[in-house]
């Protein structure tokens, strides 16, 4: 966010006293449907321009208005000029991860093979920054792993690749988290979990990952709800049809 500055805009009048005595009026225009007055005020006596309001870069780039600066004679006599804003980006988002996506109770695992080589392309970590210029960017290092000496992360493109043979020593269930900083003053980071599996088949993954699998008793009142909605609607059907046929019933008796 961009906080109110103030710029002054300064007139003169070669005339004399009341003649030469100038005053600021701010142009009744719009921008973007919005009226100027709602951006920025003019002091009528020293011509200083404030704003009234925050900018967002990420909205407004930068806007023009008129202002006039007007004599006290009779008539008055005046004079226009343009004034552009411009608004300077600051680093008010911090980066966000778009992969990879941890849902709430599933198992997400990169599979890394034992037998991959030195160098092999395990994930790529993808994150941006709605920011401008250098706030917007990133940067990705390792902040914790498992084991530091087996995965290293692409400092600019946030790829995650071996940096040693796998060997059969090495737990099938590596935890690796990435930070992703920008580079802005001063930097905002978002932090992303990446769970690597390093196994050659899937049962030896699932076996490893139980604790990424979604919780028991989650599941259990889960079916509970599901089996007490299901016998809900069952006794309203039952009671519907038993209602429906003693109103044919009762109409029948009464045609008899």
């Amino acid at each position: 966010m961009l906080h109110p500055l103030w710029r002054i805009t300064l007139a003169v009048d070669a005339d004399w006293k009341q003649n030469a005595r100038v005053s600021y009026i701010l142009d009744e225009s719009s921008t973007n449907g919005v009226p100027i007055s709602s951006y920025v005020s003019v002091d009528a006596k020293t011509g200083v321009i404030r704003a009234v309001r925050s900018f967002d870069y990420e909205q407004m780039k930068d806007f023009v208005f008129r202002v006039k600066a007007q004599d006290g004679g009779s008539p008055p006599l005046s004079s226009n000029v343009s004034v552009k804003i411009t608004i300077q980006d600051q680093n008010d988002n911090a980066p966000q991860v778009l992969y990879p996506v941890h849902t709430s109770g599933s198992l997400v695992a990169e599979m890394v093979p034992r037998s991959a080589d030195v160098g092999y392309l395990v994930t790529k970590v993808v994150a941006v920054d709605v920011d401008s210029g250098q706030n917007a960017w990133l940067s990705y290092k390792l902040q914790k792993m498992t084991d530091r000496a087996l995965f290293e992360v692409g400092a600019q493109n946030g790829e995650i690749r071996t940096i040693r043979q796998i060997t059969d020593k090495d737990a099938v269930k590596q935890k690796l988290t990435v930070v992703v900083e920008d580079n802005g003053q001063p930097a905002r980071s978002a932090t992303v979990n990446v769970n690597v599996a390093v196994a050659d088949s899937f049962p030896e993954v699932l076996s490893e990952f139980t604790d990424l699998m979604p919780d028991k008793e989650y599941n259990d009142n889960l079916t509970f709800y599901l089996v007490l909605a299901l016998a809900v609607v069952s006794f309203l059907f039952i009671i519907s049809i038993i209602a429906i046929l003693s109103v044919k019933c009762y109409r029948w008796r009464r045609v008899l």
